[in-house]
């Protein structure tokens, strides 16, 4: 097995954002780019990694390494929202996505949704945000699904589809480092340990994802909005994730049971799930439109 030591890289910038990086002996790749408010630090902390190459025991240039790769986990605006951004940066990148995903974005309405709810976090957030790149940047090079590999040398991510989330999600193992990384089909881990659950297109698909990969051999665990967890955190977190998303679903049944309407079902739910530490990884805004999600699929599926 190969070290994580100079193979994986954290350059997550903010609690709502994403951005975690696999250095190959041949090729770069980031898991998501994060959002576009602090696209800026996220560049920055990738680019601080790659002009290290020289550290990494591999052939490179002298003035450093590109970005090679941006492997999206799903098309949602806190894991793509930067892709102008690194584009500008690295204009040959490729952005690799499932099928689905490549899909949804030559579609009008997510690249409005991603516009809208990525300028709504930067106002919350308080940072300035440039907003007037071109909407055609969003748009898959290379579709890959699952039990496809990709090659970056000495590291291969194998992929695995783990829709729930949204339809388009994928999840990946690299087994030179025994890692694997989830998206949030499997849910949020909060800084309690507690998992929020987020099965936003399909709960069947979600529970079906967490069964898929549960069994799935590792010995490290990166995790959305988190990057590497610690073995304490990791013990269990399947189980927690399966628990977490039926106590939700047994929760929006209950409001059905009592009779509620659709706006008292997102007050049950935003007063039931809210909460400060939520806050501080998501937006209301954002955060309306998945717990109505939640609802409307757990409805559809019973």
């Amino acid at each position: 097995m190969l070290s994580l030591k100079n193979k994986y890289f954290n350059c997550i910038a903010h609690n709502s954002s994403e951005g975690n990086l696999l250095i190959g002996s041949e090729y770069t790749l980031l898991i998501d780019c994060g959002m576009a408010f602090c696209a800026d630090l996220t560049i920055k902390k990738v680019r601080d990694v790659l002009e290290a190459g020289n550290n990494f025991g591999c052939s490179t240039k002298k003035d450093g390494r590109k970005l090679d790769y941006i492997f999206l986990t799903h098309t949602h605006y806190d894991h793509l929202g930067a892709l102008p951004h690194f584009k500008k940066e690295w204009p040959n990148l490729k952005v690799i996505t499932s099928a689905a995903g490549a899909d949804i974005l030559l579609k009008d309405t997510p690249r409005r949704v991603i516009r809208e709810l990525s300028m709504a976090a930067a106002l919350l957030y308080k940072c300035p945000m440039e907003n007037s790149h071109d909407d055609d940047v969003f748009k898959a090079d290379i579709i890959t699904g699952d039990g496809d590999k990709i090659s970056l040398g000495d590291l291969t991510i194998n992929v695995y589809e783990t829709p729930g989330h949204t339809r388009d999600s994928i999840s990946c193992l690299i087994p030179e480092l025994e890692l694997l990384v989830l998206n949030e089909s499997f849910g949020v881990l909060m800084p309690d340990s507690s998992v929020f659950p987020c099965f936003l297109s399909s709960y069947a698909e979600s529970i079906n994802s967490i069964k898929k990969l549960s069994d799935i051999s590792h010995t490290y665990l990166s995790l959305p909005h988190r990057g590497l967890v610690k073995a304490d955190e990791e013990e269990g977190f399947f189980e927690k994730s399966m628990e977490a998303a039926k106590t939700c679903h047994d929760f929006i049944l209950g409001m059905k049971e009592e009779g509620l309407g659709e706006d008292e079902m997102l007050d049950s739910f935003y007063r039931q799930y809210s909460s400060e530490t939520l806050r501080k990884y998501q937006p209301k805004e954002a955060f309306m439109l998945n717990a109505k999600a939640m609802i409307s699929c757990v409805l559809r599926e019973n």
